[in-house]
């Protein structure tokens, strides 16, 4: 019995396109997760993939584990942004969306795969999604070294800084939070340290 994979060590998370990511790094072509083990993977990219880093290697998933479990991904239907049947679709084409459906909301995991600041906005199958576009919101749960608590309308313009990224609830519950001008989310966002090993 197997339940994910590792695809090795000395993967650097932050250099390679999304295409590679997907083929060479992540364990969906064979059906299973994969866990990142160098430095601790890119916990953010890892998301559009169901991916993780290793307990203990480099890396602390818990915080994603709590937000999996608070919000039910066992059993959810899961649909990458590679599936032209995906009912959400990013405008960005370095800022794609994955889909984990559940029964009363989805969750969707943006990721930005260039080295600049970008915003993503979102197109919504809200029939296949059977939410109402009135109603519904986008919702960043607070989750430890991963993301603030925000909420965004659907059709905002949703700023993910580089080699980072965003898991938003989709639902019509009401929520109130803390007011951040999504502007400040990329003040002071760039690379500082860039390391390549080539040759």
């Amino acid at each position: 019995y197997i339940d994910r994979i590792w695809f090795g060590e000395g993967f650097h998370y932050d250099d390679v396109p999304l295409d590679y990511w997907l083929v060479e790094i992540s364990g969906l072509p064979f059906g299973v997760m994969g866990e990142m083990l160098q430095h601790g993977g890119n916990l953010w990219l890892g998301q559009l993939f169901g991916m993780t880093n290793r307990l203990g290697w480099g890396g602390d998933p818990r915080p994603i584990w709590e937000f999996r479990d608070q919000f039910g991904f066992a059993g959810c239907q899961f649909t990458g942004f590679w599936d032209p049947a995906s009912p959400v679709r990013s405008d960005a084409a370095q800022v794609p969306a994955t889909v984990y459906r559940m029964p009363k909301h989805t969750v969707i995991a943006l990721g930005n795969f260039s080295r600049e600041a970008r915003k993503a906005t979102l197109t919504i199958d809200w029939q296949a999604l059977g939410f109402d576009p009135t109603r519904a919101k986008l919702y960043a749960p607070p989750i430890h070294g991963f993301q603030p608590e925000m909420v965004f309308a659907p059709d905002t313009a949703i700023p993910v800084s580089p080699k980072r990224g965003w898991l938003l609830v989709l639902d019509e519950t009401p929520r109130t939070v803390r007011k951040i001008d999504p502007e400040e989310l990329l003040i002071g966002r760039r690379t500082l340290l860039e390391e390549r090993f080539e040759g």
